[in-house]
């Protein structure tokens, strides 16, 4: 891919899931981040397919913080997924990008998008696989497990970005990543079950 090339979205998927360093130095030229958007609209599509599987199965989620009635809660969830998992991209990316130094803000928040987007997409298809699978019943010890991981995941992808576009220095592109994941982590909780 050239610097003027539009990248393809399956080929940026693959490459942030098999060669994320190149892959990452190659949106950094971008001037603009729907390429990111794109990655995350797929998330929040997959995310909120999960969430009418379990809405229109009858399930409910065992608490909820906002005022959504327990048995609507899942397609309520579904239908806002693909909003609330953008502005959560944006939030963390905006908080990573701030606090990592220097670099451009298109490509680097394009590479954010990628790496949230690849771990969590592989996180809730591994996630819908369980549900359709094993259950319900077998979802919640699934995530325990996954989730962490998954997390651990887009924590990782994340601080190499932020250190192969802005040049930062290991702990800062962990704590400038590991910042944005927290603030973006704890306003999801809020809402995704």
């Amino acid at each position: 891919m050239t610097q003027l090339e539009e990248p393809q979205l399956l080929e940026t998927l693959l490459g942030t899931l098999f060669r994320p360093r190149r892959t990452f130095a190659e949106l950094g030229p971008l001037t603009s981040s729907k390429h990111g958007g794109a990655g995350i609209a797929l998330l929040g599509m997959l995310w909120g397919l999960l969430s009418f599987l379990l809405w229109s199965s009858g399930r409910e989620p065992p608490f909820v913080f906002v005022p959504i009635p327990q048995g609507q809660y899942y397609l309520v969830q579904g239908l806002c997924m693909l909003p609330l998992v953008t502005a959560l991209w944006w939030l963390y990316s905006e908080v990573a990008f701030r606090l990592a130094g220097a670099g451009r803000e298109p490509g680097t928040r394009t590479a954010l998008a990628f790496a949230y987007a690849v771990p969590m997409l592989v996180h809730v298809s591994l996630e819908m696989l369980v549900y359709l699978l094993g259950g319900f019943e077998r979802l919640a010890p699934f995530t325990a497990v996954a989730l962490p991981i998954a997390s651990l995941w887009v924590w990782a992808l994340a601080s190499l970005a932020l250190r192969e576009l802005h040049g930062a220095s290991w702990p800062r592109a962990i704590g400038a990543s590991f910042a944005g994941l927290f603030v973006q982590a704890a306003a999801g909780a809020l809402i995704l079950r």
